[in-house]
């Protein structure tokens, strides 16, 4: 009895899953039936394929190098010898010349950790970050979803075949374009995915060590002594012209003084 039980849920499932995806005898069907068509694709479990973890690995070091005369050969040589390449770089000069380098490196995952120690001997070793970002969900997630489109676009391609009227050819038509629209764009982001997963980004940003004494510091020197000695040379310019202002009322002072201190010795006299 239970064997029998089993056997007719079993049959009534797999009857109920055939008339879900088997096509309709007749076409004549509205925009309703043509949606209730989707929501029942929509319905049928599409098997996922197990996939291995995605991770996207990222890198950031910074290095101070004295000589960096050839740095750019230096850098291309190892990221060649590792079957990657240089994606973006950029070279600029800062303050008192010292020379800076940023480069953008795309090298392949499983060179990730070589290529970091090799980069990492260049020089002096100032901070390094590593990062990786799990997206296995969200790949299992967009692969799920794209298979179950790429199931609805062969059903509207089958009841595309066997359309005889014009609104219902245009009716499938567009649902078709619809699903072919979701179809690219989860393909383009499992192509980006895909991408960052198996080419990992350095960023490597190396400096000329800051000089401590430079001619620019020896000049700025010069120029503050003689700013200074220009300024007191201009306060002894102040100071006597001040001096010649107050001359003549110095003068003015000691004749009146004399002239006072006469006339009250006379009177004690």
């Amino acid at each position: 009895m239970i064997t029998t039980s089993c056997g007719a849920s079993y049959e009534r499932k797999e009857v109920a899953l055939n008339s879900a995806i088997q096509p309709r005898t007749s076409l004549s069907y509205d925009k309703a039936e043509v949606m209730e068509e989707s929501k029942v694709m929509k319905s049928v479990e599409v098997e996922t394929p197990t996939v291995e973890r995605k991770i996207i690995r990222n890198a950031n070091l910074n290095l101070e190098i004295r000589d960096l005369s050839n740095i750019s050969e230096k850098v291309n040589k190892i990221i060649n010898s590792h079957q990657g390449f240089i994606a973006n770089s950029r070279k600029w000069t800062g303050y008192n010349n010292r020379k800076f380098y940023n480069f953008t490196l795309r090298v392949p995952e499983e060179e990730f950790e070589v290529t970091l120690s090799e980069l990492s001997q260049l020089g002096k070793l100032l901070r390094e970050e590593l990062s990786g970002q799990d997206i296995t969900k969200e790949y299992i997630d967009i692969q799920a979803r794209l298979n179950n489109f790429k199931a609805q676009e062969e059903r509207y391609l089958e009841l595309l075949d066997k359309a005889k009227d014009v609104k219902d050819i245009l009716e499938v038509e567009r649902e078709l374009n619809r699903v072919r629209i979701n179809i690219e764009q989860l393909e383009g982001t499992i192509k980006y995915y895909d991408n960052q997963i198996s080419l990992a980004t350095i960023r490597v940003n190396i400096s000329e060590p800051e000089a401590i004494i430079n001619n620019s510091s020896n000049l700025g020197f010069l120029k503050s002594f003689r700013e200074a000695l220009r300024s007191f040379i201009k306060s002894i310019n102040l100071i006597i012209v001040l001096i010649g202002a107050l001359i003549p009322w110095l003068i003015l002072v000691a004749i009146l003084g004399y002239l006072l201190y006469r006339i009250i010795k006379k009177r004690r006299s």
